[in-house]
């Protein structure tokens, strides 16, 4: 298939090449593949003209991650060709206005937000400094029209509300992540329908900086030690979990709330691995979509 070439708004020169893959193997040697690298694996097996369709995709050894909590962000990494993109990400967005700070040192490019401010309008709530501003500067910059494949493929917490809205916090965060997500160089579509799976493979130049040469690979990641099968707990208690719910009942009656979401986490043993479970999960789950994230730290 021929190669695709364009240059972003601010210069990055861009290569695409697409290539075909067996549909009878499937992906699920990508699936496996997660249990020792990072990676992303999305499932769809249901179909409904305009909102489901049946597709899967899967990315091995992303060479860039990106990680937000609170104020900060980080953009990681994960092998050569990484250190290569946070140097073009660094010239790209270094001029955001939404940054207190943006430094590149040891080849992670780090950025601090600005305070949001104690007033603005409504309406502008959602145009002030946020990872969403720094997001959507890299979404417009890489964007056309011939290009729809090249993907930002992860995770977003509940607060990231914050990023928003100036709540003062009342329990400790313990530096838990508001977002993680990867940048997908090296993707590739299984259409269900068409029987078709293709590749999708992205090189990327900009000054001195250049991924083309480099492998598209990135170390092991260390598996989770097995645990032996035991019956399913919760961090809650059942009359625990019940006083919560009495609690939000009558802090609406007053008005202290319209809405709230309760947390509560159930876990158990599992001997066999992450890509094991999944597909336990896509054959017992009745959700139209299942997806695999593997993020190397859980």
């Amino acid at each position: 298939m021929p190669t695709l070439r364009y240059s972003t708004r601010s210069g990055i020169s861009v290569s695409r090449t697409v290539s075909r893959l067996p549909f009878k193997r499937g992906l699920a040697h990508l699936m496996k593949e997660l249990d020792h690298h990072r990676g992303i694996y999305l499932s769809s097996g249901y179909e409904y003209p305009e909102r489901y369709s049946r597709w899967d995709v899967a990315s091995l050894c992303p060479p860039l991650e990106i990680v937000g909590r609170g104020r900060e962000i980080d953009f990681r990494p994960l092998n050569l060709r990484g250190q290569m993109l946070a140097g073009m990400f660094h010239a790209i967005l270094r001029d955001h206005p939404h940054w207190d700070s943006l430094s590149l040192s040891a080849g992670t490019l780090h950025g601090v937000l600005k305070p949001l401010p104690e007033l603005f309008p409504e309406e502008q709530r959602s145009k002030q400094p946020s990872f969403f501003s720094v997001l959507r500067a890299l979404v417009e910059e890489f964007r056309h029209p011939k290009d729809g494949r090249l993907a930002l493929v992860g995770a977003f917490g509940y607060d990231l509300l914050f990023q928003f809205d100036p709540i003062e916090l009342k329990l400790p965060r313990h530096g838990a992540k508001d977002l993680h997500l990867f940048l997908c160089d090296d993707i590739a579509f299984m259409d269900r329908k068409r029987e078709v799976i293709e590749r999708y493979q992205y090189d990327f130049s900009y000054g001195s900086f250049s991924t083309a040469g480099f492998d598209r690979d990135a170390e092991e990641i260390t598996p989770v030690p097995a645990s032996a099968p035991q019956e399913i707990v919760s961090d809650h208690a059942p009359e625990e979990y019940a006083a919560k719910v009495e609690t939000v009942r009558a802090g609406m009656k007053q008005g202290d709330y319209y809405e709230v979401v309760l947390r509560q986490s159930f876990s158990a043993g599992f001997e066999g691995s992450p890509s094991e479970l999944f597909r336990r999960v896509q054959t017992s789950s009745p959700s139209p979509y299942e997806f695999l994230l593997q993020f190397g730290d859980e």
